[in-house]
């Protein structure tokens, strides 16, 4: 342009870098604000990063990635394109090869669960760099298997396998362990002594015995022994000056081992130790804040010796505990869990006037079978299903015993009630040699229930649901979805689209079906069309229970105890919702916008979800910290099955027992 005075403007060309994308600047040119991007990313995530130019490839190799989430396939193209990367999982099915082996070479995290294909000679060629290995599920490792060469490992998960303690090197902290075979002895009478900087020893469903517990080093400060079948009146816990938990559930746990714990512990769990008589007693415990007797027969002698420092007592269905026993002695208490425990309504009425925390509660007389399945019927009332065959049909409103019981042919695996409120479906597994898979119906509606039809099923069925026409969708152990008509007992419609067993379904206000599966995805089918028209996949494992709430959002809690929240409509998580310590096995949606959650470890939480909805109308991002949650329960086992009643109280039916809990649920705080 030619000039035309002394303030003539001239044009200058833009730079040349002003095509770069304004993402590829953020990662490759600012190194702080890159770092935190990069943070939230998993090594999957790279394949298209490192498209989008050549200096965010630079970047992304450099990262020393340790995703132990995303299964990896081809361990030689993936080490070829993140050189720096120092943690992997493996693919179930992945081959091991030299070339594999070298890829591995630096690692120091290295996640192997359920490889088919890891072998003896696969755990020797190992890199010595490792310093935490998983091999839980490893079915093919022997007895003879050895690590001993990794000097420098700390960490081990050797659950589900053969892998024998003389073969663990010196240097490990932390020790993972779970019988492969049930009639596997174990640890049974091996020594780790030679294990002296162990920290952590989860010997879960492992026979450790008095010999082998007397070997752990001093320095141990966690200690799972869960149905451990060895710990005898000789077995003792005073030599772990250092131990700090102890989690012996479901354990042979006794009077005698109790006495011998040591001064140090923080936190107890002996619930449903069979062994605790009404005799038992506590030994001096001042450090003492959580301890759990949940299901077992301790008495008011153990109340009378809890310290006084202990913050939380869970004392759940302790029917040896009477009226008598008080609990003015234990000033620091601030949570109590005391259902179908018969504390006397004054102790109760004194721990919440000092500003202990004690859930309202009432329990279902328990049954002669562990409960399976639960419904709820349009009438109110519950159907409980029972491990061997039972169900039945009691009245939370009323009380007192089942008003109908029926005899289906076999375990019962899912209830659902059909429409006309009269008839009741069954998922039954006859135990017989083929353990033959049925739906039964029956007319629950007299006293004496009538089975009007039976349905075979080419696969296990474990979930049910009643579509918007009535029919019946069935969600079998193949992955396969077939959608019946329970008139006829026809086949209408088969959904394929699950890799894996259908754990769970829901059905939306608007009919479409929703289900989980083990493979960690959730579909959301149109059965008209037989057509899976989202697919949700999540990071957190399979998929074992769901919700719809009332705005039309799906709930999923996941194996690693994660709660996603969805939006169907554009097939986005939009919060998780963090803060069980295991699987999410049940969910239910409050009819007031509110989510129930239960969990493996026992805990019941309520979310007040109504503003995540809110947040999401008005755009913001900002949805996972505004989620206030409150803890409505702690139960000895898992809660597998959670029904708001019509009278606001909330069933919570418990894994592996024969009681169902009525948990009263506060009602919302105002939104503002």
């Amino acid at each position: 342009m030619a000039a035309t005075g002394s303030h003539s403007k001239r044009r200058v060309a833009p730079p040349a870098d002003d095509d770069v994308p304004l993402l590829v600047r953020v990662l490759a040119g600012n190194p702080v604000t890159g770092v935190s991007v990069l943070s939230c990313l998993y090594a999957a995530d790279t394949c298209a990063l490192r498209r989008l130019h050549v200096a965010v490839a630079g970047v992304v190799a450099c990262v020393p990635w340790a995703d132990t989430t995303t299964p990896m396939v081809d361990p030689v193209r993936w080490r070829a394109a993140l050189p720096a990367t120092v943690g992997a999982r493996l693919s179930k099915d992945l081959r091991f090869s030299d070339a594999v082996v070298a890829a591995l070479a630096g690692v120091t995290r290295l996640d192997l669960r359920n490889c088919r294909k890891v072998t003896d000679k696969v755990l020797r060629s190992l890199p010595t760099s490792l310093r935490t290995l998983n091999v839980h599920g490893c079915y093919q490792l022997t007895d003879h298997a050895s690590i001993a060469h990794l000097s420098a490992l700390v960490s081990l998960d050797c659950r589900e396998t053969s892998v024998a303690a003389a073969g663990l090197p010196s240097s490990l902290q932390e020790l993972k362990l779970r019988c492969l075979y049930s009639h596997n002895n174990g640890l049974a009478s091996l020594s780790l002594v030679h294990l002296s900087q162990l920290r952590v020893l989860h010997a879960s469903m492992v026979n450790l015995d008095a010999a082998t517990l007397a070997s752990l080093p001093p320095s141990l400060v966690e200690l799972d022994v869960r149905d451990c079948e060895r710990l005898t009146a000789a077995a003792s816990f005073a030599h772990l000056h250092a131990l700090q938990r102890l989690n012996a559930f479901e354990s042979d746990l006794s009077d005698a081992a109790l006495a011998t714990l040591p001064p140090s512990l923080v936190y107890l769990n002996v619930a449903e130790c069979a062994n605790l008589t009404p005799a038992a007693v506590l030994p001096l415990l001042p450090a003492l804040r959580v301890l759990d007797v949940s299901g077992t027969d301790v008495g008011d002698a153990l109340v009378v010796s809890l310290p006084v420092g202990l913050e939380e007592l869970r004392m759940v269905s302790c029917h040896c505990v009477t009226a008598r026993a008080t609990l003015g002695h234990v000033p620091a208490l601030r949570a109590l869990y005391s259902m179908g425990t018969a504390l006397a309504p004054a102790v109760i009425a004194a721990c919440r006037a000092r500003g202990c925390a004690v859930p309202a509660a009432g329990d279902v007389c328990g049954y002669e079978d562990y409960w399976t399945a639960v419904a709820l019927m349009t009438d109110g009332r519950l159907a409980i299903g029972g491990d061997n065959g039972n169900v039945w049909v009691w009245d939370a409103a009323a009380g007192g015993d089942a008003t109908a019981v029926l005899k289906a042919s076999g375990t019962v695996h899912a209830l659902a009630v059909l429409p006309d409120g009269r008839r009741l479906a069954a998922s039954v597994e006859e135990d017989d040699e083929d353990m033959t898979p049925y739906i039964e119906v029956w007319d629950v509606a007299a006293t004496l229930p009538i089975q009007v039809a039976v349905i075979p099923c080419d696969s296990t069925v474990w979930a049910l649901a009643v579509l918007a026409d009535g029919r019946l969708a069935t969600g079998c152990h193949d992955g396969k979805i077939e959608v019946v008509n329970v008139d006829t007992g026809a086949v209408a419609v088969v959904l394929e689209g699950h890799s894996r067993k259908v754990t769970v379904m829901a059905v939306a206000p608007g009919g479409a079906l929703a289900s989980g599966s083990k493979d960690g995805t959730v579909c959301v089918w149109d059965i008209g069309r037989s057509l899976c028209v989202a697919e949700l996949v999540g990071r957190n494992g399979g998929v074992q229970s769901l919700a719809v709430l009332v705005d039309g959002r799906l709930a999923s809690g996941a194996a690693n105890g994660v709660i996603a929240l969805w939006d169907v409509g554009s097939r986005t998580c939009v919060s998780e919702l963090v803060g069980h310590g295991g699987p999410v096995t049940a969910l239910a949606a409050l009819p007031d916008g509110r989510l129930v959650s239960g969990c493996n470890e026992g805990v019941v939480q309520l979310w007040d979800t109504r503003a995540v909805a809110a947040a999401a109308v008005a755009g913001s991002s900002r949805v996972a910290g505004i989620v206030t949650v409150t803890v409505l329960a702690k139960v000895p086992r898992g809660s597998d099955a959670l029904l708001p009643l019509p009278d606001g109280r909330l069933a919570c039916a418990c894994n592996d027992a024969d009681e169902i809990f009525l948990l009263q649920v506060p009602p919302p705080a105002t939104c503002e």
